[in-house]
């Protein structure tokens, strides 16, 4: 039997096209950092939407980072992304998080069963083994924050994929410190900047895939 090359570079072709649109509509959900909020990722929603995301599919978890630890914000997102996920057909999610929200999502990872619930998970930012700026405030989440703090021995490196940092953050010190699973640093841009900027928000984009 002859097989036609052409006929089965298409279906391959197809096949990737299929799947790179699946990832491209699935429900993403956003993490925000200490103190903030949902809305920090609205530069980065405006962008998603405008390039054809559907804005259905982008949804905003928002907790309590001055009041609870982030085992507890943990808890609370798997919730969150239970129900995000009963509304789109069981769907596995991605999620994106600044900062804190980062180690919430391990937390929700680890602790929580999240592994089997998310596709891909990419931080901005966050402190993965800890910041000395978290010695500067005074909640649980801060404790969370410091280097060989409970909570991030606990994890042990546990929960990370998709990373990237800036060598010039300002608020995670050291930088290398956002550095967790497949690295990618990007514009040398501050802290807050991460949300916002073209090129972070590009890198962003490659790393959902």
């Amino acid at each position: 039997m002859k097989i036609n090359a052409k006929w089965i570079a298409a279906a391959a072709l197809a096949a990737c096209s299929a799947g790179s649109a699946l990832a491209q509509t699935e429900p993403v959900v956003f993490v925000h950092g200490y103190s903030g909020s949902s809305s920090n990722f609205s530069s980065i929603i405006g962008r998603m939407t405008a390039s054809g995301y559907p804005s259905s599919k982008l949804y905003g978890f928002n907790y309590s980072s001055l009041l609870v630890s982030d085992t507890a914000s943990g808890r609370e997102l798997a919730s969150y992304v239970r129900n995000v996920r009963a509304a789109n057909g069981n769907a596995k999610v991605a999620i994106v998080a600044h900062s804190n929200g980062g180690l919430v999502t391990r937390s929700f990872l680890v602790n929580e069963g999240g592994q089997a619930a998310t596709r891909r998970f990419v931080s901005l930012g966050s402190p993965h083994s800890g910041t000395t700026s978290a010695w500067a405030c005074f909640s649980p989440a801060c404790y969370d924050m410091r280097a060989g703090s409970l909570f991030l021995l606990q994890l042990a490196g546990r929960g990370c994929d998709r990373s990237l940092w800036s060598s010039v953050d300002g608020v995670i010190l050291p930088a290398s410190s956002a550095r967790c699973g497949s690295s990618t640093q990007v514009a040398s841009v501050d802290h807050l900047t991460l949300l916002t900027n073209q090129s972070v928000y590009n890198s962003m984009r490659t790393a959902l895939k």
